[in-house]
């Protein structure tokens, strides 16, 4: 093999372990299947009216300002910030008080599919709908979840 052959197929060898290495890099999804710790959030730094939304099942990321955010329920709760109370929602079975299970995620009702978007520093936000009924923690990590709404 000549000096030329030689030097290209180095070359070529070192871009695909250079390729195989920053592949490796790339975070891969969590899975969520439960509550997750995925630490504390920092201080607030944001809050942001009006953000579209619907995430009943609590698998619909949330998309803001070029970041999209995964609803999660964080398994450290006593850690996180202590929020304002939502407004309590009227109407439904026992007004607010009981929640019936459905077989599917119902069509939201006013106000349920816009709400408050607050972001804090380490990448975690928190949203509530307008109407209060509906809430999440949210993360910029990408999430994959074990259940299909």
């Amino acid at each position: 093999m000549g000096r030329m052959q030689l030097t290209a197929a180095l070359t070529v060898v070192m871009a695909l372990v250079l390729g195989t290495l920053l592949t490796a890099c790339t975070a891969a999804p969590i899975m969520v299947d439960s509550g997750l710790d995925l630490g504390v959030p920092g201080a607030a730094i944001e809050t942001v009216p009006g953000v579209p939304g619907y995430p009943a099942c609590g698998t619909e990321p949330i998309a803001h300002g070029g970041t999209t955010w995964y609803p999660f329920r964080p398994s450290n709760i006593a850690d996180f910030p202590a929020l304002t109370a939502a407004p309590a929602p009227t109407g439904g079975l026992g007004g607010g008080t009981m929640h019936a299970a459905l077989p599917a995620v119902a069509a939201p009702g006013p106000g349920d599919d816009v709400g408050t978007l607050t972001i804090y520093e380490g990448g975690f936000a928190y949203w509530i709908s307008d109407s209060g009924r509906i809430e999440t923690w949210l993360t910029d990590q990408p999430l994959e979840y074990a259940w299909v709404c």
